[in-house]
């Protein structure tokens, strides 16, 4: 039997058989998907080392009396299988009695890594996509090498570049709490996980694997598993809004993730999704790249009365983000025509909404449309209530009557030095957050700059001694607000030393990995 299964292993995917049969099941996230019967639908993993070692079917698909007749299997012998309760309830009432007498279901915790080493084992695939979140940790045991070694120090992997901006300040900050930091290629473990990670992890088993919005992650989390598996610690960092990133995540391995959010107002909305474990974890400085460094680029020069803002206005493939979105034409009148100090972010845009599922789908971007929409008039309001103004960004600015639109600027290489030299700096916050802090936040002060920013729910996380000075409600205070701070005076001054020290005290990317790890045991 061993000799045949390895030629039908290597000979099945040529084989001209009869046309599939069809039922239809609803997927572990409520999608409808078909269950074809065919031999070709499995994937065998056959060790001719083994000899004549059990044979384990991780499902058997919806005609299982068929599977001795596909693949030869003599009726005496007995063959294992494990099976999702799920697959088997919508399957057909008869399912299990079809299932061979000589058949035996193993439980998922039968099916142990020594087990699934020591068997040939067989895959139908179409019910491993269906309820991923099932027979995912069932595929890692099959494909993880026996015996893994730790890794000789604490370790953390990063699935970045060591050029990306956040990747750079959590690799330092990690490096600064003892552990030794691998930038892993996310777009390998995205595609090819059950490929990749094995091979890095027979290497050696990270203490953590840290990621930025789900990168690294493949839809199905495989990838995950795997991790989990292997005894990887597994935490992920939600920097922008969690139910723009959730659509691209395809089953619900995230509800097990651990969750750190920018924005503490998403930990009901994601809890009440189904989230287990929700940490907040505001943005924080990298005195590093910040303090004391960069330059002012040539067109930086005459800054020393003026106010500054930074920023895109828009961000990147924004259109193509959200091309199949909608926006209620009545939403987008009020939002527009109304003024004063409504904030029409992204809970007031949900709670219009109410009948839009956050996950799964992707209906919710309709409701992230709403808030972009909203952030930007929001945006593009206080510039003009702020002009004149000297903004560093895109061509989108330059609609904006009275600004000094310049070109982009290096984020490391400029951006402290123009804080530093500007007699303060705006903030405007996207409503994409509703409490979530900017990079501004802490980067200007951090750089020995000043800061006016509008007010948001996320700056309780300051003393509000310190917020109330340098915070406006309405786009009409900014040019009060700019006036008493455009010249250095005593308490400009004090204020930003408190800001400052503030900052370089609490709220470095140190600060916020040390809650990490104290958050996750480690």
């Amino acid at each position: 039997m061993v000799r045949f299964l390895a030629e039908y292993a290597e000979k099945a995917k040529y084989a001209i058989v009869p046309r599939p049969q069809y039922i239809s099941i609803i997927d572990e996230i409520g999608m409808k998907k078909s269950m074809p019967a065919a031999p070709d639908q499995f994937e065998w993993y056959v060790n001719p080392d083994l000899g004549q070692a059990p044979l384990v079917f991780i499902g058997l698909g919806p005609e299982p009396e068929k599977i001795p007749e596909w693949f030869d299997l003599p009726s005496t012998g007995t063959f294992y299988y494990v099976e999702n309760p799920a697959f088997i309830d919508q399957a057909g009432d008869d399912w299990e009695q079809r299932v061979p007498a000589n058949f035996t279901r193993l439980t998922p915790d039968q099916f142990s890594g020594d087990i699934a080493r020591l068997s040939h084992v067989a895959r139908y695939l179409p019910a491993q996509r269906a309820f991923p979140s099932f027979f995912a940790p069932l595929t890692a045991r099959l494909i993880l090498p026996a015996d893994l070694p730790s890794c000789k120090s604490k370790t953390v992997w990063l699935p970045h570049t060591e050029d990306d901006l956040l990747g750079k300040e959590l690799a330092f900050a990690f490096r600064k709490k003892g552990f030794t930091v691998s930038f892993i290629d996310h777009e390998a473990l995205g595609k090819h996980p059950g490929a990749a990670l094995p091979e890095l992890l027979a290497k050696g088993v990270p203490d953590l694997f840290f990621s930025v919005n789900f990168k690294g992650f493949d839809h199905f989390g495989l990838g995950f598993h795997i991790l989990r598996e292997a005894g990887v610690d597994v935490a992920v960092w939600l920097v922008d809004n969690p139910f723009n990133v959730l659509p691209g995540v395809k089953s619900v391995f995230w509800k097990d993730a651990k969750l750190f959010v920018t924005d503490h107002t998403f930990i009901g909305p994601l809890t009440e999704t189904g989230a287990k474990w929700v940490k907040h974890l505001p943005l924080a400085a990298s005195p590093k790249h910040f303090s004391e460094a960069g330059k002012l680029p040539p067109h930086g020069h005459d800054l020393e009365d003026k106010l500054v803002f930074v920023g895109r206005s828009e961000f990147p493939a924004r259109e193509k983000f959200f091309a199949r979105a909608t926006v209620p034409a009545s939403l987008r009148e009020e939002v527009s025509e109304t003024t004063g100090a409504t904030r029409f972010d992204y809970h007031w845009w949900r709670a219009q909404q109410p009948e839009v599922p956050l996950w799964p789908g992707n209906d919710v971007r309709n409701i992230g449309a709403g808030a972009e929409l909203a952030g930007r008039n929001w945006k593009f309001t206080c510039l003009e209530s702020a002009s004149p103004v000297t903004v560093f960004g895109d061509d989108g600015w330059k609609e904006i009557e009275n600004a000094d639109v310049r070109p982009q600027v290096d984020y490391y290489a400029h951006l402290p030095a123009i804080y530093r030299a500007a007699a303060a700096t705006l903030n405007v916050t996207g409503m994409q957050l509703p409490a979530g802090l900017t990079q501004r936040h802490f980067d200007v002060w951090c750089s020995g700059g000043f800061l006016l920013t509008d007010a948001n729910p996320g700056l309780a996380i300051f003393p509000d001694e310190l917020v109330r000075e340098i915070s406006f409600d309405t786009p009409d205070e900014i040019p009060a607000l700019f006036e008493r701070f455009r010249n250095d005076s005593p308490e400009k001054n004090k204020l930003r030393d408190a800001w400052q020290e503030l900052i370089l005290r609490e709220h470095t990317y140190e600060n916020r990995i040390a809650t990490v790890l104290e958050s996750l045991g480690l």
